[in-house]
């Protein structure tokens, strides 16, 4: 029986809509979040960033979005789950009306791929029932996406996957193996059903590296770490593969006491088929507790990689803290964020390995939070050109080594002493340590004699690398992100602060690139505007912005800190364009209304925390700009604590709107917001300059 079989009309009752619910869901979801839209004078940026750091430490899992590959490879894996029917109804809830699934382009391949089969897979098992009819369509509107529409006009930006080349796919994590791994499935399939259709791969791509790997595995030979998180692209041979040793994961508020649940690299598709068939006896199994407390905690629907603490909590705090966002945060997060660095670097996740974009994100937080450890662990992703996010890496990231300058110019800036603020312990003259090094849970120790030449030897070729990255436009772009306005955040911030004057023509071609690709609602997006890509240019706008501070506060001027005086009117006229329309996308708590899934895994996903917490930064900053009086506007805007030249504010007329009144904020030179427990970090502005407590390595290499 073909799909089409399954579409013929008069064989049973129409069935229900039963992605219905799912559809109604968000769209509730989006009516409350519109109505919860907030004037310019009613986000409590502050409250909001402690309530944010405060979801941070109760939350180990991390916010992150479903995916529709990632449900669908459960829906075809783990139909005996808690949330079967759920994950049907939002896979059918979430197929667009051109037949596929996710993001744009050929963003949309992988959940295409992966949604389809799911479908095809529950039609196969379950046969003539009521809802097949929905199920059936989806399936086949989905195979007709994937083969090209039939009347040859195709997709916008997807030609289908036979017709697509190595520059329509992104570069997606194990995309050259789950595409051939999913078309083989549904190929098989169609053979069955009787249709004698099959799909073809892309062109360039074929099923090489996934034999290998299988043949691997079925050796009972161990495979690459960075591997398990795609385990599932491997069919049988992953059923309780020998050489698979799932990470344990205790302490679940999810779990009962005393039990504990097991990730195969943070994936839920990858413990899925780890398990295999035996999983629906296997009740009582850490992978089986794993995936009953993932699809419980979404209601069916799962993302790509879960928990993911490590990650979220650094993204988050640096964003924050980059920003001067004042928001006392507890110790335990800093502690937690300390222990998760081993000797290797820290993973964004249980099971997955441990990386140089989540290690020097670490770092950086935990420097501006002021208690730094010497970076060492970062020299282990060095190449002789750049820092790989991990052995083995395929490709370069710019924002991966943007974050590792981050890291090591810091570091190498507070322990040469710039600023006077480190000294031997760690703590600088007449100020007091964190509550973190004084409570004992992180140490500080002198900077080991000679580190200081080789970090700031690395930070000259990092950022010699960055520039030779960036786009003849001015930007970078990057394989870890859609849009290109992440990847110039990063990477401008990062040349800003510790690239030196041979960066600083780099920095101001990016802050004209933002100037000339502004939308005309004064915001910013790579395909439509967002909340999230607004607030990544309205940051570089204003931490690039003219800097004069004396050169005891920052050995650098800044990069970008002679533009003439028109470019300084027009990035004026950008900053209040797109702070109105980074106020009007975003609800009373400094979330998007909108939110596109942009971050790359298997699946595109959106991190709901980190990308709050640019935001309100973002938000920060502004406010700190545009209520000074002028010519005053820009001249404290704070980065790590310190405070910027000023440039004058537009007048009414010169934008397109009327300013929104000036929204008081605490003065930066108040003393630091610290909760009524001690044992909180204060990542006020004044704090942080002026009381920064030098972390160092122990003898043990840590």
């Amino acid at each position: 029986m073909s799909v089409d079989d399954l579409l013929m009309p008069g064989t049973a009752q129409q069935p229900p809509d039963l992605g219905r619910r799912f559809r109604e869901r968000a769209a509730g979801a989006v009516l409350a979040d519109t109505a919860r839209k907030a004037g310019p004078a009613a986000i409590d940026v502050a409250g909001e960033a402690r309530e944010l750091v405060a979801g941070l430490l109760a939350d180990p899992w991390g916010q992150v979005s479903p995916s529709a590959y990632e449900t669908g490879r459960l829906v075809s894996l783990a139909p005996w789950l808690t949330g079967h029917a759920e994950r049907v109804e939002f896979l059918l809830a979430a197929q667009r009306p051109d037949g596929t699934w996710g993001g744009p382009g050929g963003y949309a391949l992988v959940p295409t791929l992966g949604a389809t089969e799911a479908l095809i897979a529950e039609l196969r098992r379950h046969g003539p029932r009521p809802g097949r009819h929905e199920v059936a369509g989806a399936a086949r509107r989905g195979l007709d996406a994937l083969r090209g529409r039939p009347d040859g006009s195709g997709i916008p930006g997807f030609p289908g996957l036979s017709a697509s080349g190595p520059r329509d796919l992104p570069d997606m994590p194990a995309i050259e193996l789950i595409v051939p791994a999913l078309t083989a499935m549904i190929n098989g399939h169609l053979e069955a059903m009787g249709e004698w259709e099959p799909l073809t791969l892309p062109a360039g791509m074929d099923g090489a590296k996934l034999s290998a790997i299988r043949a691997r595995l079925t050796s009972g030979a161990a495979v690459p770490q960075k591997v398990l998180h795609a385990l599932e692209t491997v069919g049988e041979a992953a059923a309780g593969a020998p050489g698979v040793v799932p990470t344990p994961i205790p302490d679940l508020a999810e779990t009962g006491a005393g039990e504990t649940a097991g990730a195969v690299g943070a994936s839920p598709a990858a413990g899925a088929a780890w398990l295999g068939a035996g999983g629906a006896g296997d009740t009582g199994s850490p992978v089986r507790r794993y995936l009953e407390a993932v699809a419980g905690r979404y209601g069916g629907p799962v993302p790509c990689a879960t928990p993911v603490a490590a990650f979220e909590r650094g993204w988050a705090l640096s964003w924050l803290r980059r920003a001067g966002v004042p928001v006392a945060v507890p110790e335990e997060l800093v502690t937690g964020l300390d222990a998760a660095i081993g000797p290797g670097g820290s993973a964004a996740g249980p099971g997955l390995p441990p990386d140089a974009d989540t290690t020097s994100v670490a770092l950086y937080a935990l420097a501006l939070l002021r208690v730094p450890r010497e970076p060492d662990s970062l020299w282990e992703y060095e190449t002789e050109t750049h820092f790989c996010t991990w052995q083995g890496e395929e490709g370069a990231s710019p924002t991966v080594n943007a974050h590792v300058l981050d890291a090591f110019g810091e570091y190498a800036r507070l322990a040469a002493g710039a600023s006077g603020v480190v000294r031997s312990r760690g703590v600088p003259s007449g100020a007091e340590p964190s509550p973190a090094v004084r409570s004992g849970a992180v140490t500080s120790e002198a900077a080991p004699s000679g580190a200081v030449s080789r970090y700031t030897a690395a930070v000259g070729k990092l950022s010699a690398w960055l520039r030779g990255r960036q786009r003849a436009d001015g930007s970078w772009s990057d394989r870890w992100h859609a849009s290109p306005y992440y990847a110039t955040a990063c990477c401008a911030l990062a040349l800003e602060d510790y690239g030196g004057e041979e960066s600083a023509d780099a920095v101001r071609a990016a802050v004209r690139w933002l100037l000339d690709t502004q939308r005309e609602d004064g915001s910013w997006g790579h395909r439509a505007g967002t909340a999230e890509e607004t607030a990544y240019a309205l940051q570089t706008l204003l931490l690039t912005a003219p800097a004069g501070r004396p050169e005891p506060v920052r050995p650098a001027a800044g990069a970008s800190g002679r533009a003439d005086a028109a470019g300084d009117r027009r990035r004026e006229t950008a900053v209040a364009r797109g702070y109105r329309s980074l106020l009007a996308s975003v609800t009373g708590h400094g979330e998007p209304v909108e939110a596109p899934a942009l971050w790359h895994d298997k699946d595109l996903y959106f991190p709901a925390a980190i990308v709050r917490a640019a935001i309100l930064g973002a938000l920060h900053l502004a406010r700190r700009a545009l209520s000074q009086p002028a010519p005053h506007a820009l001249s404290r805007i704070p980065s790590r604590g310190m405070y910027r030249t000023p440039f004058r504010v537009p007048s009414a007329t010169s934008a397109t709107a009327p300013l929104s009144p000036p929204v008081t904020q605490p003065s930066s030179t108040a003393p630091a917001a610290m909760s009524p427990v001690s044992s909180s970090v204060s990542t006020s502005p004044s704090s942080a300059s002026s009381s920064m407590a030098g972390r160092r390595i122990s003898d043990n290499g840590r």
